[in-house]
């Protein structure tokens, strides 16, 4: 599900979704790992915490290459719209 839900945010370039396919895989195997650790093990154990602070970093990656893609798609339409005015300004303006 993770993986979809980034997806959302590159379409706009196939190469990077190999990537993002591939972070969000390592996302779901520490977050797995960690969950199985965690049962077995005190939340204090030094095995625990280091997963956790692992799977933190992973986590804060995502999030920012999605805030990325966000300030770039909100660029691209900003970009976009004010292409879009300065088209119909000259359309409008006599010969």
């Amino acid at each position: 599900m993770s993986v979809n839900l980034y997806r959302a945010f590159s379409q706009d370039d196939p190469r990077l979704d190999s990537r993002e396919d591939e972070l969000f895989m390592t996302i779901e195997s520490l977050r797995c790992e960690l969950l199985e650790v965690a049962q077995q093990r005190s939340l204090s154990d030094r095995a625990v915490v280091e997963l956790s602070e692992r799977l933190d970093g992973y986590i804060l990656l995502a999030q920012n290459r999605m805030m990325e893609s966000l300030r770039s798609r909100k660029a691209g339409v900003a970009h976009s719209k004010a292409s879009q005015r300065i088209t119909n300004n000259h359309t409008t303006l006599p010969q």
